[in-house]
């Protein structure tokens, strides 16, 4: 299977534009509403987010490894699995390196007519440079969870998988965008993401798994 470099840079300038207009027009509004209707829309939201979390990924991929390189040998299906693997931790390494880079506050800081909203990186611009550097490490070490919003790490789990099942299965291509889509938008009727983050999480999935695509190309396809 081959990605081309120009789709793959307009896929990208296209999904900046989306992050940077939610950001500006839509988060804060969305973010609210179900704020306001969270009895209603955060179970829902909970539930969806379950189909986010890395460890059922890395697991699956670790035992499929070890499953087909010492039980019943397919060097194939061992480097299929040993993919899945390295693209959900590559991608969430890659997630928690820009959340404490961002420093994102999450839609909490919207709850009871608060108005806790943006990057901790562009705040304090008056600051030293040092001085910054040293209040945005200690701030996200002792709110580490507070401002984790930006990129949604659930998300990149989520595009990560489905990428890497594109790959494997590219006919389905619907049903892979389909389900991502669905369960990303758990991150967002939780009010744990904003759509920004959500957004972006699909960008670091995608792109992160593309990149060890191209190193083990020929290791995973038929």
């Amino acid at each position: 299977m081959t990605f081309s470099k120009n789709k793959i840079i307009i896929f990208l300038l296209f999904m900046s534009m989306l992050i940077i207009l939610s950001y500006n027009y839509l988060d804060k509004e969305v973010a609210l509403y179900f704020i306001a209707h969270k009895n209603t829309y955060k179970a829902i939201g909970k539930f969806l987010s379950i189909f986010g979390e890395s460890q059922w990924y890395i697991g699956a991929g670790l035992l499929g490894f070890l499953y087909f390189k010492y039980v019943k040998e397919n060097a194939l299906y061992k480097n299929r699995f040993l993919f899945l693997f390295y693209a959900n931790v590559f991608s969430g390494l890659l997630s928690i390196l820009l959340k404490w880079i961002f420093g994102r506050i999450r839609p909490k800081g919207l709850y009871n007519g608060d108005d806790e909203f943006g990057f901790l990186l562009f705040q304090n611009l008056d600051m030293g440079f040092f001085e910054k550097m040293k209040y945005h490490l200690m701030t996200m070490v002792h709110h580490t969870s507070t401002y984790s919003s930006f990129p949604s790490g659930h998300t990149v789990t989520i595009a990560a998988t489905f990428t890497t099942l594109y790959i494997f299965f590219p006919k389905y291509l619907s049903l892979w965008v389909g389900l991502a889509l669905i369960f990303a938008s758990g991150r967002i009727l939780a009010t744990d993401h904003f759509i920004a983050d959500v957004l972006a999480g699909f960008v670091v999935g995608i792109f992160s798994t593309l990149y060890l695509y191209q190193k083990m190309k020929s290791k995973i396809e038929k």
